[in-house]
């Protein structure tokens, strides 16, 4: 496997496009790095990744992109009155760096008493399954290369719909991620992740908890797909991601997810 992947293009000098035209992504704040971009050309390892695609974010006209910006602007502000103290205690979980989507897995792992082997599979089952979602998902973030609520919001009066209205002061609940907005990378990995789960026990209805150092508490779930649809709703809360961009990336992850957990770890004949 080492051999396999020597030279595969992970952690390159790659960088994003960077525009100044309304809808184009640009580096954000507070430090306005560049981050991730090698792994939208990263060798996949199990399928061509460049066969999956995302429809692209709404036209910056229309009233789906308002709709949605308007939303993640009063749900996703640092100073919301709309968002709960339930929704904001999800939306720091969720966004915890550490990712407790592995802590979901190894709970799972330890809670069910896999053995080493079975361990292993479900470890190899997640990480193949959500290596080659995170390089498609990052294949058209790189495409699309679209602008961040935290960049959009303050420049609402450039993007010619008569629907949205700029907030120069405006701040995400969450820091934004130094890398192009659409499709939600997030919710790519989270559907890797619960899909490479469901297969692996043959089942969805799975209860599990995992807990966050950034929210200092822990969360319980009955099923993966009660987690992945809290996910999707939490990155609006946090103010990083319009909702288009965690329902596209949830599809776009499905798609992924199935190809990848049907050819690579179904049953094989002898």
């Amino acid at each position: 496997m080492i051999e396999a992947r020597r030279d595969d293009g992970a952690f390159s000098d790659a960088t994003w496009p960077v525009g100044t035209r309304p809808g184009q992504w640009r580096p954000t704040p507070p430090d306005h790095l560049q981050v991730g971009a090698w792994f939208a050309t990263v060798k996949p390892f199990a399928v061509r990744t460049g066969d999956y695609s995302a429809p692209g974010p709404p036209a910056l006209a229309g009233a789906a992109y308002a709709r949605d910006l308007n939303e993640v602007k009063a749900l996703g502000s640092a100073t919301s009155r709309m968002r709960t103290p339930e929704q904001t205690e999800a939306a720091i979980w969720w966004d915890d760096p550490r990712l407790v989507e592995w802590a979901i897995v190894r709970g799972l792992a330890a809670t069910h008493r896999l053995g080493v082997l079975e361990t292993a599979r479900l470890f190899a089952m997640v990480g193949i399954t959500a290596a080659d979602t995170m390089i498609a998902c990052y294949r058209e973030k790189k495409r699309w290369s679209f602008w961040r609520p935290v960049t959009a919001i303050p420049l609402a009066d450039t993007d010619g719909n008569p629907a949205t209205r700029a907030d120069p002061s405006w701040a995400p609940l969450r820091t934004t991620a130094p890398s192009a907005e659409y499709p939600s990378g997030h919710a790519c990995y989270t559907m890797a992740v619960t899909a490479g789960l469901r297969t692996f026990f043959g089942r969805d209805d799975l209860p599990f908890s995992a807990s966050s150092a950034d929210s200092g508490t822990t969360r319980h779930y009955d099923s993966l797909s009660e987690a992945l649809a809290e996910l999707l709703q939490a990155r609006v809360w946090a103010g990083v991601h319009y909702r288009f961009a965690t329902v596209d990336g949830k599809r776009l992850g499905t798609s992924v997810a199935r190809d990848v957990l049907s050819q690579e770890f179904g049953p094989r004949d002898a």
